[in-house]
């Protein structure tokens, strides 16, 4: 079990469902994204003068499997990758929705 709330799954690279699956994401997040920007439009032009701000989210992939033998197969210190593995490199992955913050 994972920790974190946005964690939404783990795709195996080898794997087309796991990919597609990770694409069919990444559409759903853009369509959120996209409808939560129309909201905000019609509310600053809306008879109300509220100001409503919607979140925004994204989609992070973060790349899991091997990482001594992928640093030392791109010439690099063997102790390079880890913390954060190359999706290159990667043979699985663990896909997490965040939401954007504005700064």
């Amino acid at each position: 079990m994972r920790h974190s709330k946005n964690y939404v799954m783990t795709a195996h690279v080898e794997s087309a469902g796991d990919m597609l699956e990770l694409e069919t994401i990444r559409k759903a997040v853009k369509i959120i994204n996209k409808e939560n920007e129309r909201l905000e439009e019609r509310m600053l032009y809306g008879s109300s003068n509220q100001i409503v701000k919607y979140p925004r989210f994204y989609v992070k992939a973060q790349g899991r499997g091997p990482r001594t033998a992928s640093a030392l197969a791109d010439g690099k210190h063997a102790r390079k990758y880890d913390q954060s593995l190359p999706l290159s490199h990667a043979t699985h992955m663990d896909v997490y929705v965040y939401q954007r913050y504005a700064s």
